[in-house]
């Protein structure tokens, strides 16, 4: 709600403040809070329901891909939020009949616990640009399908 994006965007600053990534993920939460794409989606988790965040995922459709679903980005400090955080993305796929669900994160530090949640729940690499982030950073392509036997 528009009321949280105080809080989700000192959470995105926290995580990515001092990187070349913070202008993109606060893009993908304005579009998010508009609530007029529904490429851009987020879900905060917190302790109880008037406390603060202490993680977020952003996700959507992909428009003109059928029954399929981006994480734009797995947020917290926590692993054990960002675990969760996962696990509601893929029960909401789940339960609309997606049959896919992707994630493209650069194998850069500020997502390194994102990709470590990602693939404790099924997603696996399915695709590797190497230098496409920029020099020395790899964009992965992380994939979940759901119904499939590595359906953690």
């Amino acid at each position: 709600m528009p009321a949280d994006a105080e809080p989700a965007r000192a959470l995105l600053g926290n995580i990515f403040r001092g990187t070349a990534y913070l202008e993109r993920m606060n893009e993908v939460l304005e579009s998010a809070l508009q609530f007029e794409d529904p490429e851009y989606l987020c879900l905060l988790a917190a302790p109880h329901e008037d406390d603060a965040p202490d993680g977020l995922v952003l996700f959507g459709t992909i428009l003109g891909a059928r029954l399929a679903t981006k994480v734009h980005a797995v947020v917290s400090p926590d692993p054990l939020v960002q675990l969760a955080l996962v696990d509601a993305v893929r029960e909401t796929c789940r339960h609309s009949g997606e049959r896919l669900v992707i994630c493209e994160l650069p194998n850069d530090p500020p997502f390194d616990v994102s990709a470590i949640a990602l693939a404790a729940r099924g997603f696996r690499e399915e695709g590797r640009v190497d230098d496409l982030v920029r020099d020395g950073v790899a964009l992965r392509l992380l994939v979940w399908r759901p119904g499939e036997e590595s359906d953690a």
